[in-house]
């Protein structure tokens, strides 16, 4: 029997955790993450590389790799990405596909707006960042002997900047966002992990890394330069910035002397790193597209042939009804909103990059957070908002009439709502995502209902549509307007939830003037054909293409990528705030 935990070399395979892996995100699975860090899992074969980049992270560190740390000019290192069509290569050692039009006029805007952000912070505080190819590890090697120990690695992911500032020698993180710097944040866990790694880690040879690749991202521990290698010696201080690549803006996380950032790491950090080696429960979501456990696990359920498509050339990717609507307005749109470019909507546009208005997605979110409550309980008057100001929650600030309306609605909710008269201890599932493998295309299915509960024997599924416009009664025009439905119908088809007598798929329509339950029986012959035609008619033309092209026409006027788009003809660099300066002073040393 092979010895998973060695590799080919006879080196113990790592256990390599990211700062990122102190939390788990909500629908997260706590096995997939524990899978992620152990490099001795057995895993299923690495898939097809992908044809175009699908991540703008990664396009944007290559470029900032080669102007950082190969001296190149801006221009010069976008083009020295590989273009449409061409194959992955490799930059510093990481992987880059070919990158779409669109994102490659992202990651020059991106690039520039970060590189701006530095400059600012260097003329505004005098110190001279110097970039750090050989980001820091801190890395625990076994001791010579010990057979059955495992070598340790725990990383942070940023841009490394090392400088002094008076008599202190002090290492920097930047963590490039697409946003302002100032709109969110990270859990106190990933700042105390990320400062805990700047403090007491040290370089990887990013030469010796660089020149084989496959063979450490494969399990060998990182080449490292020595305990505090690349020649600053080790730190006084450690600061965890976020950086904006669309404004230059940015925000001190963390800021405070080494033995401060050892302390927070040992109250914050050390226990939330420790839980993502214990694994445990399985949850099927979005984690279940890149599994290397996915054909083993006995929760991520088989629906061969649920989208239609018989065609496992493509590479591996995820499929939701919400991206094949937008997929079939225009392709380059849904790549653009999958790769998480930041948008900006005409000012006055009725719709966002979901097309969903705020009072829409402020009104399923207020609903969302009422179901979610314990002990659970219908929602009744007293939950309706009472002015503007009651939004808050949902952040969202809407002026009177908005916010009038979107209290009326939630006052039409309150005489539908699903969860009363419900049994005591019955299950009810607020917001979770049912995930489906359909091995026939290779594609993971998604979805998502606002409401999935056990209701009087059966398992009901319920989405809810705020509007002012009431769809069309028929059902084949419903989950034509609304697929999620025509997926949830293929979902009990398929077995992946389970059918019984009084299963029902339902949209809660709510307007200003009233709420209407339409109701759709999944085990109807009739139902299930008309719910196979439109899921079969988004989902095939999407597998085949893999160019995402631009469709200019109508979709333009309300498209929130337009900037980056290379069809559109206004598009041009958007206005930043060069240099801005940092917001906020974060947390100083506890």
């Amino acid at each position: 029997m092979t010895d998973r935990t060695r590799g080919s070399d006879g080196q113990a395979a790592v256990i390599r955790l990211f700062s990122s892996s102190a939390t788990l995100a909500a629908d997260g699975c706590p096995t997939f993450r524990r899978t992620e860090a152990d490099h001795a899992v057995r895993r299923d074969p690495a898939p097809r590389s992908p044809a175009l980049a699908d991540s703008a992270l990664t396009a944007l560190g290559a470029v900032l790799d080669l102007v950082e740390h190969r001296g190149m000019s801006l221009g010069d290192a976008c083009s020295t990405l590989p273009a449409p069509g061409g194959r992955c290569a490799d930059v510093l050692g990481e992987r880059v596909a070919p990158p779409h039009p669109g994102l490659l006029a992202w990651v020059r805007h991106a690039a520039r707006s970060y590189l701006d952000g530095l400059a600012g912070d260097r003329a505004g505080d005098g110190l001279d960042r110097v970039p750090v190819a050989d980001f820091w590890v801190r890395q625990y090697m076994p001791d010579r002997g010990a057979s059955h120990a495992r070598p340790y690695e725990v990383c942070a992911r940023g841009r490394g900047y090392a400088y002094r500032d008076g008599g202190q020698r002090v290492r920097e993180l930047r963590v490039p966002v697409t946003g302002p710097a100032d709109e969110g944040g990270l859990p106190d866990a990933e700042v105390a992990v990320a400062a805990f790694v700047l403090a007491t880690g040290s370089g990887v040879d990013r030469d010796a890394y660089a020149g084989r690749p496959g063979r450490y991202r494969g399990g060998v521990p990182f080449p490292m330069r020595g305990r505090h290698g690349g020649g600053a010696g080790p730190p006084d201080r450690v600061r965890v910035v976020r950086a904006s690549c669309l404004d230059s803006s940015t925000a001190v996380l963390y800021d405070a002397p080494v033995r401060e950032a050892e302390r927070f790491f040992s109250s914050a950090g050390r226990e939330p790193l420790r839980s993502a080696l214990v694994g445990g429960a399985r949850f099927p979501g979005a984690d279940c597209l890149s599994c290397g456990l996915r054909t083993g696990c006995g929760r991520l359920p088989s629906a061969p042939g649920i989208l239609g498509v018989h065609d496992r050339s493509r590479p591996r990717r995820s499929w939701t009804a919400a991206g094949g609507l937008r997929f079939r307005g225009c392709p380059a749109r849904d790549h653009f909103h999958s790769l998480g470019l930041p948008g900006d909507p005409p000012e006055g546009s009725p719709s966002g990059a979901a097309g969903a208005t705020p009072r829409d997605r402020a009104v399923r979110a207020r609903l969302e957070r009422l179901h979610g409550r314990r002990p659970r309980r219908a929602c009744g008057p007293g939950d309706v908002p009472d002015g503007p100001g009651d939004w808050g929650a949902e952040g969202w600030a809407p002026g009177g009439g908005e916010a009038r309306a979107g209290a009326a609605m939630i006052a039409s909710h309150v005489e539908v709502c699903p969860l009363g008269g419900l049994r005591s201890g019955s299950h009810v599932r607020v917001g979770r995502t049912v995930a489906a493998d359909d091995p026939r295309a290779d594609v993971l299915v998604l979805a998502r209902p606002d409401l999935l509960l056990h209701r009087d024997g059966a398992w009901s599924w319920r989405d809810v549509a705020p509007t002012t416009a009431v769809p069309p009664p028929d059902e084949r025009g419903l989950m034509a307007r609304e697929p999620a439905l025509a997926v949830a119908v293929l979902l009990f088809a398929f077995g992946v939830l389970p059918l019984e007598p009084g299963s029902a798929v339902e949209l809660e329509v709510l307007t200003p003037d009233g709420a209407e339950l339409r109701t759709i029986d999944p085990g109807a012959a009739r139902a299930r054909t008309e719910a196979r035609e439109v899921v079969h008619g988004l989902a095939g033309p999407w597998h085949r293409d893999l160019e995402h092209a631009p469709t200019p026409g109508r979709v333009c006027r309300d498209c929130p990528y337009r900037r980056w788009c290379p069809a559109w003809p206004g598009r041009r660099p958007p206005e930043r705030a060069s240099g801005a300066r940092p917001r906020g002073r974060g947390r100083e040393g506890r």
